[in-house]
């Protein structure tokens, strides 16, 4: 008696359009993705399906929907934690090249060892892997004979991979599935399990087809941390887009840096933290800093620097091996050498 399941990735978002860290961000399919997620209607349609297996996030949901088309009031349907995206901390909702440059080694990690990564306050790739296995081995067990439809996501769905070709979590590769691509596995009555096929996409229209610009993320190596209404990160701007370099850029004031990328931002430099600070800004003044730095902490700093983003000094130029703090051209002149276009 024989176990059939399907495994299938979630449609694209609008985070897998801006080139984000997902993870365990719970947002809905962007119209791409319903797109791509209404092509799964005819790929299932003849397929009969006794279980359908969700994770807990609306963008695996809704793709399991479209996966059970008119049959989605009448198939039973398991809503399971084990298989949801990897928790990547202060990565998610974060762009390539942003977690790139502020987290180099979980970036590196994701893609040369993946088992092993693990975002500042998030999973670590081995714990996916464990969760991911045991879910839906347990799924598989409780249901023998049937046939099992589960939507989820990614980098889980890599983690699943791996374990279905006897690779280890320690020894994991990378294994990216297009959005809406069909695996196909099938278990035994002992459990053992045969790789049918993996990241079936042939119902992809070309339109639908969704990939990322590596070339563009590979040439991208700065990110430009700034206050739109400073006159001195307006004047930096424009010295950037002189010079000709890509950089990707954030508004300090409106998505304030959390404690953990003050953190990897310090890291970056041997300044001392009290540079960090504002000090022509009215909240420093207000707050009376100057008096009060001297008997703080470092992870008092660190935490005074990330209630309020008109504390930080700014501009702030960085890349993942080194950090300009405020705008000196002559630095930044040998700060970008060699990144010029």
């Amino acid at each position: 008696m024989n176990t059939t399941l399907y495994l299938v990735r979630h449609g694209t978002t609008e985070l897998n359009e801006r080139f984000c860290y997902q993870g365990q961000t719970d947002i809905p399919l962007s119209e791409i993705g319903m797109a791509q997620g209404a092509l799964l209607i005819d790929y299932f349609k003849d397929i009969p399906i006794d279980i359908g297996v969700t994770s807990p996030l609306k963008r695996a949901r809704q793709t399991l929907d479209f996966i059970l088309g008119e049959r989605k009031d009448n198939v039973p349907i398991i809503v399971e934690p084990g298989i949801i995206e990897m928790n990547q901390g202060a990565a998610e909702a974060r762009t390539l090249t942003e977690v790139d440059i502020m987290f180099p080694t979980f970036s590196r990690d994701s893609v040369i060892r993946p088992g092993l990564a693990s975002a500042p306050g998030g999973e670590t790739g081995k714990a996916v892997y464990e969760r991911m296995r045991d879910a839906v081995l347990n799924i598989v067990r409780d249901n023998p004979g049937k046939t099992i439809a589960m939507a989820a996501h990614g980098f889980s769905i890599q983690t699943f991979l791996n374990y279905a070709k006897g690779i280890p979590a320690e020894e994991m590769q990378e294994m990216v599935l297009d959005n809406v691509a069909v695996s196909k596995f099938t278990f035994n009555a002992d459990g053992e399990l045969t790789i049918d096929y993996i990241g079936d996409s042939s119902h992809l229209t070309p339109e639908y087809q969704y990939n990322y610009d590596f070339e563009a993320l590979v040439k991208t190596k700065l990110l430009f941390l700034h206050y739109p209404r400073c006159g001195t990160c307006r004047k930096a701007r424009k010295y950037l887009d002189a010079a000709g370099v890509a950089y990707v850029e954030r508004d300090l004031v409106a998505d304030p840096l959390s404690a953990v990328e003050i953190e990897a931002l310090m890291a970056k430099t041997d300044a001392p933290d009290k540079k960090f600070f504002n000090t022509s800004g009215a909240l420093y003044r207000e707050q009376k800093l100057k008096d009060r730095l001297p008997q703080m902490t470092h992870e008092e700093i660190v935490r005074k620097l990330a209630e309020d983003g008109k504390l930080v000094k700014r501009p702030l130029l960085a890349r993942d091996d080194g950090l300009c703090i405020g705008f000196k051209e002559t630095e930044w002149e040998a700060f970008i050498k060699g990144l010029k276009a």
